[in-house]
């Protein structure tokens, strides 16, 4: 599904809006003031759509995302479902209503804010956060507490367990001071998008080289391991140092390295003894 425009923010409850997803027009009735909607169907009723908040957000994503490969595979209409049984509209809603469910739950009655942020911080719905990278421990323990031990011992990630765990460690701080689990479904989504965007840093062109494996791929790991080794840096680091600083580092490491020990030589090959077969008898003498 497209993303759909934003309906414009109203402080009039029960202010009529009409908002357009995937070419089907929608009339909408808002009441801003307890985050709800009502939505005209086709018959002339009005149906109403409850707030959709961070808890069902994340048990939803749960049920209908999962990974496939390098990648994720989204249940959509499952989702959308999901949704409007949670505000208990009728099922001969469902069909009509499905994209405007999947808008409600992702998208919601929010305009972005617009303005410059300080660095490590983003608008996610009406609030801000201050975000920062989870470290790689944090990572593991987080992926190690969000594997399910099945009744066959097979084990299954837990995406809500894992998605809660990473935002607990990227999330610094709030401005207003919120909980979690008041947020709702739009700002969730919007949060998840950017807490996302900074634990999976976009690749470098280091990183492609070394994904590619070849020759140029061996000599970069190679020198960038060493220099790591030597001086306790990260790869980032190594990458972003000028070349002829790094030329100079290499050229100094070489000279001070140790020389390498001369390599062992075999032993002296010699002409086989009849004694060396296995099938030798052999007769010792000794003089009393």
């Amino acid at each position: 599904m497209r993303e759909a425009p934003a309906i414009p923010h109203t402080e009039s409850p029960g202010a009529s809006v009409s908002i357009e997803i995937d070419g089907r027009r929608f009339r909408l009735h808002t009441e801003d003031s307890s985050r709800s909607i009502e939505v005209e169907v086709a018959t002339g009723e009005r149906v109403p759509l409850r707030r959709w908040g961070f808890g069902a957000h994340l048990r939803a994503l749960d049920s209908h995302a999962r990974l496939e490969g390098a990648g994720l595979d989204f249940d959509a209409e499952g989702f959308a479902l999901d949704v409007l049984r949670d505000s208990g509209v009728p099922e001969s809603c469902f069909t009509e209503l499905a994209p405007l469910a999947l808008w409600w739950a992702l998208c919601g009655l929010r305009e972005p804010s617009v303005g410059v942020l300080p660095e490590g911080w983003r608008q996610v719905g009406e609030v801000r956060a201050r975000l920062r990278p989870w470290t790689f421990a944090e990572r593991t323990q987080v992926l190690e507490a969000s594997l399910v031990t099945l009744a066959d011992g097979a084990r299954e990630l837990s995406l809500e367990r894992y998605l809660r765990g990473m935002l607990d460690a990227s999330v610094v701080e709030w401005v207003p001071p919120v909980a979690l689990e008041s947020l709702d479904g739009a700002t969730t989504a919007a949060l998840l998008e950017a807490v996302v965007t900074v634990n999976a840093d976009p690749a470098s062109p280091e990183d492609r080289m070394l994904e590619a494996s070849g020759k140029q791929a061996r000599v970069l790991a190679e020198m960038t391991l060493k220099l790591c080794r030597a001086l306790g840096w990260t790869p980032a680091q190594v990458w972003a140092t000028p070349a002829p600083e790094v030329d100079r580092l290499l050229t100094m490491l070489k000279l001070t390295e140790p020389p390498a020990p001369p390599p062992r030589q075999a032993p002296a090959s010699r002409a086989p003894r009849l004694s060396d077969f296995p099938d030798a008898v052999v007769i010792q003498v000794e003089d009393d």
